[in-house]
């Protein structure tokens, strides 16, 4: 997806509180390797980022998808189905629910992801976002993953933690015209923009710089092309 670069620093307040308590929402740990399909874009170019900061790469049958190991299979289910699946391992307590890429993908179809990441990301954590009293998705945040460069929670978030995507859903029938909104703060940058049904709030934390952040944002690709990414192993920890 090509997305008109527009900068506008706004005040996020609400964003910028999800940057403190909703980091926390990233869990359950399962390693997986993974290999890739024919079928998928080519993605491995380094991008080189202008000034400080990490370079890019595109996602790679490296990355393990933490949480693939916790779905149950979608075929032949609806949406509807899917997200009433993932609410069926809710706690009732804890709105984010550790959740495959595969059910994501079915829950919010269509929903994006970025094909290019810092090259030292390694892990991908992955959750859908329940609204506790209704059962149903989260407007405000529907889904989110962070972007690790090791196995989560095994070093502080604010070492491994390098980048957290979350995605609302678009109300009243807007679509958005894809512009960004971006926002600093002490612990990093935020961008914001919406596209299609979907509102895209995407963390980059200091040490990522402002030019790598916005061409993450502007490699947002469907995030089903990526089930491509076929796993060849699976084990299961507990968070």
């Amino acid at each position: 997806m090509t997305l008109r670069r527009l900068v506008s620093i706004i005040s996020c307040a609400l964003v910028v509180a999800a940057c403190g308590d909703a980091l926390s929402g990233v869990g359950d740990l399962s390693e997986r390797i993974v290999h890739g399909d024919p079928t998928v874009p080519p993605v491995t170019t380094t991008v080189a980022a202008g000034g400080s900061g990490l370079s890019l790469t595109g996602v790679s049958g490296d990355m393990i998808w933490v949480n693939d190991g916790v779905g149950s299979s979608v075929d032949g289910l609806t949406t509807e189905q899917v997200i009433q699946q993932v609410w069926l391992r809710s706690d009732g307590v804890n709105l984010y629910v550790q959740s495959s890429r595969d059910e994501i993908a079915a829950a919010l179809p269509g929903v994006e992801f970025p094909r290019l990441v810092p090259s030292t990301v390694t892990h991908v954590s992955s959750q859908l976002v329940f609204d506790l009293q209704a059962g149903t998705l989260g407007v405000s945040a529907a889904s989110s993953f962070g972007l690790w460069s090791a196995e989560p929670y095994s070093i502080p978030r604010s070492e491994g933690q390098l980048v957290v995507l979350w995605v609302g859903l678009v109300t009243g029938g807007g679509t958005g015209d894809g512009s960004i909104a971006s926002f600093w703060d002490a612990e990093g940058r935020q961008l914001t923009w919406a596209s299609g049904p979907y509102e895209y709030t995407l963390f980059c934390r200091t040490g990522i710089n402002e030019d790598a952040c916005f061409t993450m944002a502007e490699s947002m690709s469907e995030l089903s092309i990526f089930s491509y990414l076929t796993p060849l192993e699976t084990t299961t920890s507990q968070p």
